[in-house]
């Protein structure tokens, strides 16, 4: 026997579908007649359509005061469609939104009664119950509605939302009330098609459909609540809806941080998917991050319904553990995320400072033709490929920071490097790593007629790194060679032997900081253009030691491979969880005088 969910579900699918090739076909062609060049939202007439087909089709849908809701839908869909054309301060469009919520409350839709915590009794709320539903009303719809800019935003939220509501009531029928539940199959089954051809029924930015789905959520939610348990009352309709409201209010949230001035309320009203989109994000990205922090507040959701039975503070203890966890994922993979037309190489890329650090934001090709610049002016230049550990050590460090932030080029090595960037809104583009900068220097050398040094390692293992070297790179002279167990006493030679051998490259590989402070302290004597400090790339070159598999290198876990082969590194290891938390702290932080209040 088919359910009274998948029932609905189907008859608004279908009725859903019609009206939306309808919609493609006749009702995009008779608004351009009627008002060429003009905005349009049709997803709004969809819904409401599909939602009355339904409801009268072989009684699928049985909710009380179906036809208040429909009304009510229609003025919220005049609202939007009033707010697309003449743009209101967003105080008359709460006040719009909030008449229509108390209408809805009168009209049956409302919350009656609160159950207190640790209690069995409910109690009746009153004449409160009337503002708290109008105020929830009217901020789904006013959420829904400014993510609208994005066409298949509210539709795709508003279909995982409706299924949801239908799996809460599949899970406990005992507790969901059925109305909730049909109600979210039939705007899930709506919002289908919708989300498929969002981009044929929008033009202009117009979000008058995203306020009737916001509206229709709260709707069900309301009618949905689940009996006899108050916490998931409360937590389960803000889950569903959590990427939303998280949406909304995480900027607000950023731009309260210590320090920061007033800011004006217009500004604080922001979607966050209008700031992404002025980040450089693409619609198709934002869209997508939306969903999946969605998909897995539902899921959120759907876990503390399956456990309801658990205590009221072990199930508090979990929404506070997976909600704000998962959040922090998705806000990483965001940021981790490229943004076409901002992680873009420049002529002159500017420094970035990461954690008080230098950096220089460049791709391979740009950090190489910067060295090749170095090598035509003859003149000295130190290079540095700092990873997790050599940022760390910089950030305790002060003579070590002080070194890296005087260097002519710091590139970012690690995985580590660019994940922070990308949390701090730091436009770094890739990484640069050691192993294949040493072999991109060594190309560039030769092909300006220059030859390279190799300093440090263990005996034999630069000779043996430069015969690797010389078998790759046709026509590369290697000037000399020398192991780094020299004793102070043996530097002056060994600087006499580079000097006399004038290379264009010395790659120095006495390890972070070693290498560094060496290149410092004798930079002008040595008088090389491009020293570079390289760290074990030698025993890599060499064959000594392998190299992660290239797969795991463009993922960004090659350190997981080193430390697999070479456990004695696992120490190491901790500047990435370190590097990771002082960039949240960085976050946290208040702002620095030179940014925008």
């Amino acid at each position: 026997m088919i359910s009274p969910c998948t029932s609905a579900f189907s008859w608004s699918l279908l009725a859903s579908l019609v009206l939306t090739v309808i919609a493609v076909l006749l009702g995009r062609r008779v608004l351009d007649r009627i008002a060429p060049g003009s905005r349009y939202d049709l997803t709004g007439l969809v819904i409401i359509g599909s939602i009355a087909l339904a409801a009268k089709s072989a009684g699928v849908v049985d909710l009380p005061a179906i036809d208040w809701v429909l009304i009510l839908s229609a003025a919220v869909l005049a609202l939007g469609i009033f707010f697309d054309e003449q743009p209101s301060p967003w105080y008359w469009r709460a006040a719009a939104l909030l008449a229509i919520g108390v209408a809805q409350a009168f009209a049956g839709v409302r919350i009656e009664a609160l159950k207190v915590p640790f209690s069995i009794d409910s109690a009746p709320v009153g004449v409160a119950g009337t503002v708290v539903t109008a105020l929830w009303l009217a901020l789904l719809a006013g959420l829904f509605g400014r993510s609208g800019t994005i066409g298949a935003v509210p539709s795709g939220v508003g279909l995982l939302a409706g299924l949801t509501f239908c799996a809460v009531g599949a899970i406990r029928p005992d507790l969901a009330n059925p109305s909730g539940t049909l109600l979210g199959a039939v705007v899930a089954g709506a919002c289908l098609p919708i989300l498929l051809l969002s981009r044929s029924l929008q033009r202009g930015g117009a979000t008058s459909g995203g306020y009737v789905i916001g509206y229709l959520l709260a709707v069900a939610s309301i009618l949905g609540a689940l009996k006899n348990t108050a916490f998931l009352v409360a937590a389960v309709p803000l889950l569903i809806v959590g990427a939303p409201l998280f949406a909304a209010f995480c900027l607000d949230i950023g731009q309260l941080r210590p320090g920061h001035g007033a800011i004006t309320l217009e500004r604080r009203l922001r979607h966050l998917h209008e700031v992404l989109i002025a980040q450089g994000y693409t619609p198709g990205q934002v869209l997508r991050i939306i969903l999946a922090g969605t998909a897995y507040l539902c899921a959120v959701a759907l876990l503390l319904v399956y456990l309801v039975e658990l205590h009221f503070l072990l199930k508090l203890l979990l929404l506070l553990i997976l909600a704000p966890g998962g959040l922090m994922v998705f806000y990483v993979v965001l940021r981790m995320m490229g943004r076409p037309g901002v992680f873009q190489a420049t002529d002159e890329p500017a420094p970035v400072h990461i954690l008080g650090v230098k950096l220089h934001p460049v791709t391979m090709d740009k950090a190489l033709a910067t060295a090749e610049r170095f090598i035509r002016e003859d003149r000295p230049h130190m290079v540095v490929t700092a990873d997790a550990s050599g940022v760390i050590r910089a950030v305790d460090d002060p003579q070590f920071r002080e070194i890296v932030n005087a260097a002519d080029l710091v590139t970012p090595d690690g995985a580590g490097v660019v994940l922070s960037a990308r949390l701090l809104n730091i436009p770094l583009i890739a990484r640069c790593a050691g192993c294949d900068m040493v072999q991109g220097l060594c190309q560039v050398a030769a092909k300006l007629g220059r030859s390279v040094f190799l300093l440090g390692a263990g005996p034999g293992v630069a000779e043996l790194a430069g015969q690797k070297l010389q078998e790759r790179v046709p026509g590369l002279e290697i000037a000399g060679v020398q192991d780094g167990y020299f004793k102070p006493e043996d530097e002056p030679a060994i600087i006499a032997r580079i000097q006399a051998a004038r290379p264009a490259v010395l790659f120095v590989a006495l390890g972070i900081p070693r290498q560094e402070i060496w290149i410092r302290a004798h930079l002008e004597e040595l008088g090389v253009p491009v020293c570079v400090g390289v760290g074990g790339s030698f025993d890599v070159i060499s064959g000594l030691k392998q190299r992660a598999p290239v797969w795991m290198q463009r993922a960004g876990v090659e350190w997981l491979y080193r430390v697999a082969k070479e456990p004695w590194r696992l120490p190491r290891l901790a500047a990435l969880p370190r590097i990771v938390w002082l960039t949240f702290l960085e976050l946290l932080r208040a702002p620095r005088a030179t940014e925008e209040p």
